[in-house]
C-alpha cells in the first residue's frame, strides 16, 4: 500500500487528499493519506481566516469536512512539521511521499521606526483573534482610541476595517468567539482608516469586498477625490483590468456623495507610504507618519516629500505573507 502525507488541512491539502483519493478509485494499486496539521482542528483558513460575518465562505467547511470522512483519510492534528517539531527526513521515511500544502502564515513587517510600539500589530493576529485561533489565546487589542489605522488595501484589510467598523449587533449573530465580541462592544473606534501606498487602480481588494462597505448599517465610506484623480487609471479606466474598473467605479460613487452622519466611518486613503509610526511617550501609539507619493511613467511608487500625520491608537499593517520553512531542506542545506 502506498502512503502519503498531506502536510496543511486547509482548502489545498484536503483537495490534494481529494485528487488522490480520486486517482486511487480508478487504480489498482491500494493508497491510503493522512492528512497532518499543527494545530488540532482542520480546515486552516477557512476556519480561522475568514472573517465571522462571511458565512457563506465558512461554510466551505462542510464540503472539506466529507473529504476527511472518506475511507482512506485519516486527520491527525497537533502534528508540528519542521520548526520544532517532526522532522522533514523523518517524514519521508515513514511515507512513500510528502506533500506540502502550508500556505504563508508569517505576516510581513513594514521595516519602519516604531513599528514594536504597543499597538502595532498585525492584521494576521487580529484575524486570529475574532476567529479563536489557538495561537491567539488571551491575546487582546487596544481599542479604547478614537481611530485605527489599516496599512494595506487587500481583501484581508477590508475584512479587518469591516469587523472594526461593524456594529456589535451584527457581529453577536455571527460565530465570532465572546472575548473579541466584549472587547467590540466597548470599542471607542469611530474611524477606520485603510491606507495604500499606491493610487486606486493597484489597490488589490476584490470588488464584492469593496462595496460591501458601503452596505454597513451605521458605518460611512469616505474616499479623498483629489488622491483618486491622482490615478491616471482613475482619469481613464480603459486600460485597467475588468477589476480595477469596477473597483475605481465605487469608490468614484463614494467620492461623489455627500457627507453623512453614520456613527463609524471608513477613511480610504491612497497614496500615502508609512515612514514611521508614532510614539505617544508611553511606548505606545499615537498615530502613523506617512509620506505622501506619486507613481511615475513606469509605475514605481516614488515620495514627494510631503508628510501626513493621521492619529490613532491602533494599527494593523497588512502588507502581504511569508511561508514558514516546512518542507525538506535544499539540497547541501
Amino acid at each position: 500500500m502506498l502512503r502519503i502525507a498531506v502536510v496543511g488541512s486547509g482548502p489545498s491539502g484536503v483537495y490534494t487528499a481529494q485528487s488522490l483519493l480520486d486517482q486511487r478509485d480508478a487504480s489498482p494499486v491500494p493508497l491510503a493519506v493522512d492528512v497532518l496539521d499543527r494545530l488540532p482542528c482542520p480546515y486552516g483558513l477557512v476556519r480561522y481566516g475568514v472573517a465571522p460575518d462571511h458565512e457563506k465562505i465558512k461554510s466551505l467547511q462542510n464540503n472539506l469536512r466529507q473529504v476527511l470522512e472518506r475511507p482512506g483519510v485519516r486527520f491527525l492534528g497537533n502534528v508540528p512539521v519542521g520548526d520544532g517539531g517532526i522532522a522533514a527526513r523523518e517524514l519521508l521515511g515513514l511515507y512513500h511521499a510528502v506533500v506540502y500544502c502550508v500556505g504563508a502564515a508569517r505576516d510581513r513587517r513594514l521595516g519602519i521606526p516604531g513599528e514594536d510600539l504597543a499597538g502595532s500589530c498585525s492584521a494576521t493576529d487580529f484575524v486570529s483573534w475574532y476567529s479563536a485561533h489557538p495561537d491567539a489565546t488571551g491575546r487582546g487589542f487596544p481599542l479604547g482610541g478614537r481611530a485605527a489605522v489599516v496599512i494595506g488595501v487587500g481583501n484581508v484589510a477590508v475584512d479587518v476595517a469591516r469587523v472594526l467598523a461593524r456594529g456589535v449587533d451584527e457581529l453577536r449573530a455571527t460565530d465570532i468567539p465572546q472575548g473579541p465580541l466584549d472587547a467590540l462592544a466597548v470599542s471607542a473606534v469611530t474611524d477606520v482608516y485603510v491606507v495604500g501606498r499606491r493610487g486606486p487602480s493597484q489597490a488589490k481588494f476584490t470588488t464584492k469586498e469593496l462595496r460591501e462597505l458601503g452596505t454597513l448599517p451605521g458605518a460611512d465610506v469616505v474616499v479623498r477625490e483629489e488622491e483618486l484623480a491622482a490615478d491616471p487609471g482613475y482619469a481613464d479606466p480603459s486600460g485597467l483590468s475588468a477589476t480595477a474598473r469596477r473597483n475605481v467605479a465605487a469608490l468614484r460613487g463614494w467620492a461623489g456623495a455627500p457627507a453623512g452622519a453614520a456613527a463609524r466611518r471608513i477613511h480610504l486613503r491612497f497614496f500615502l507610504r508609512p515612514v514611521e509610526i508614532l510614539d505617544d511617550g508611553r511606548g505606545a501609539v499615537a498615530g502613523v507618519r506617512f509620506e505622501r507619493t506619486a507613481v511615475d511613467a513606469s509605475g514605481r511608487v516614488t515620495g514627494t516629500g510631503e508628510r501626513v500625520d493621521i492619529e490613532a491608537g491602533l494599527v494593523l499593517r497588512s502588507v502581504g505573507y511569508l511561508s514558514p520553512p516546512a518542507g525538506p531542506p535544499r539540497e547541501g542545506g
